[in-house]
């Protein structure tokens, strides 16, 4: 057998695998908007166990759905990614005296009855700044050095490097606030205190996560439903089963998926473009023969991004190389991507040649024990054995896959970046010595300065074209993260469900969501 037909037995088996499921009918039920139930309980079925319910702790994006209903942040952003007020009513960047200055909403408390205030902020973020366990100090310690209480409503951070980005920056992790009676407390991850809509009640960690909504939240538009529960189930066909027996209330769906939730009576709602959520293969430039510039353009070069978008996602996957998907600001137009993006596996194997490896080399790629991350990670192997190359594949839980990963003891990671609504969240965490996604410490000495430039201005045309002069140096470095496709989001759910919108920059719709009778 020869080495393209093996990858389309492969692709054909995936295919299979699937599209393989009952399509039993469920209760046809239709959005009412005249009968919304305010007393609605949601169950969203995860695939994704959570690491840590501490926002401050936490090792993985797949954290955040449950987060963001627990903790409301500083900022938010709309669907285009925009930023926009949330415990924070306003912000103000003084570029002369190096200050971003906050002020807070009025009358917004956490769960436990502690206002959110100026004095709130800066006991958050003073913990993410010296908190030996932080997760997230990488993000803002080269933005802000200090923070100050300037009355009850005001709080000023006092910068280090350019604010620009903190206005789309604290509408993700850094800005998630905890209530500061909660902040020590032992057992705050699994026990959440934040100013968010809903309250947990009662969890069975890696099964079920069960939530109130607060009478007392600031919002009364949002989150317009009584209960949620976050149910984890990691195979697929349980997820779509449990969904047709009306057991769940919706679930993200990816690719051939979404036709089988059709063909079962449930509705599906698909985002209109790609996302900043992205599939990827993260390599430590540490390990295995990763440290070869040349090898990291031959592994990008022998991927079939157009096969894995066509097969494994339907076309729900926007094939592409750059971190950030066509129509976001980061992304480069400018770039030529040729080079990497490409499928071109003879020019790969000369790459490895010129190496000093035409004979190939064996490394071993950690991969979460869920359906799509394997189906990426086989055709994967398939499309570098091509060219000499073999993968292991290491299956085992999400969270430990890239806890492995992120200490350094794993050559690669199969894995989803779920997107940030900011792109130096990326930018950090794959292209700094200290990145979470970078445990091989892989960068240039011009690239801290580009970052840096990024973040100068709030003004997005401005940030565009420095993230152009970021990429062309990230990609003539050669990036150490295999970017795959970009997910064009999809949820299917019971018929009763309405106004579910999507975010370019990832997360769920929840917010905005409706529940008829």
């Amino acid at each position: 057998m020869t080495r393209r037909s093996a990858l389309k037995r492969v692709l054909t088996l995936l295919t299979v695998s699937v599209l393989a499921a009952s399509c039993a009918d469920i209760d046809q039920r239709t959005f009412d908007p005249a009968a919304l139930d305010r007393d609605a309980s949601v169950v969203y079925a995860q695939i994704v166990v959570p690491s840590s319910m501490d926002p401050h702790r936490g090792v993985t994006e797949n954290d955040l759905p449950l987060l963001q209903v627990v903790y409301d942040r500083l900022t938010d952003v709309d669907t285009d990614g925009n930023p926009i007020p949330m415990l924070a009513e306003s912000w103000e960047l003084d570029d002369t005296a190096g200050t971003f200055t906050l002020t807070m909403r009025d009358g917004a408390t956490f769960s436990d009855g502690t206002p959110v205030d100026a004095a709130a902020v800066k006991a958050n973020m003073d913990r993410i700044l010296t908190d030996p366990q932080s997760t997230i100090r990488s993000q803002v310690d080269r933005t802000i050095g200090s923070v100050t209480v300037l009355d009850e409503r005001r709080v000023r951070f006092d910068l280090v490097g350019p604010g620009g980005a903190l206005p789309t920056l604290l509408a993700s992790r850094p800005g998630m606030m905890v209530s500061p009676a909660a902040l020590n407390n032992a057992d705050l991850d699994q026990n959440p205190v934040g100013a968010g809509a809903f309250v947990m009640t009662s969890s069975i960690p890696g099964t079920a996560y069960h939530f109130d909504r607060r009478p007392d939240y600031w919002d009364d538009d949002a989150y317009r439903f009584a209960k949620l529960t976050f149910l984890i189930q990691l195979d697929t066909a349980t997820r779509m089963n449990s969904l047709r027996a009306g057991e769940s209330t919706m679930t993200g769906v990816v690719g051939p998926q979404k036709e089988e939730a059709r063909a079962g009576g449930l509705q599906v709602f698909t985002a209109t473009g790609a996302s900043t959520s992205m599939a990827r293969i993260s390599l430590n430039s540490a390990r295995s023969e990763f440290g070869d510039k040349r090898v990291r353009q031959a592994m990008n070069l022998a991927i079939d991004r157009e096969a894995i978008s066509r097969v494994l996602y339907s076309g729900d996957c926007i094939p592409g190389a750059q971190p950030y998907p066509e129509g976001y600001f980061a992304h480069s137009d400018a770039l030529d991507d040729s080079g990497w993006a490409d499928h071109d596996p003879d020019r790969a194997r000369a790459l490895l040649e010129d190496a000093g490896l035409a004979n190939g080399f064996t490394f071993t790629a950690a991969v979460p024990s869920l359906s799509i991350y394997q189906n990426n990670a086989q055709v994967v192997q398939q499309n570098l054995a091509d060219i000499g190359i073999d993968m292991k594949i290491e299956v085992m839980d999400a969270t430990q896959s890239r806890a492995r990963f992120v200490s350094g003891e794993a050559d690669a990671l199969v894995g989803q970046f779920g997107g940030g609504t900011d792109p130096g969240l990326y930018a950090r965490a794959a292209y700094l010595p200290t990145g979470g996604d970078n445990p091989g410490g892989l960068t240039t000495d011009r690239m801290p300065a580009l970052l840096e430039s990024t973040a100068r201005s709030t003004d997005v045309d401005e940030r565009a074209r420095a993230y152009q002069d970021l990429l062309a140096e990230a990609f003539d470095m050669g990036p150490a993260q295999i970017v795959l496709c970009h997910s064009v989001t999809s949820v299917a759910s019971q018929g009763n469900v309405g106004n579910y919108e999507f975010y370019k920059t990832g997360g769920t719709g929840l917010r905005t969501m409706d529940v008829s009778r």
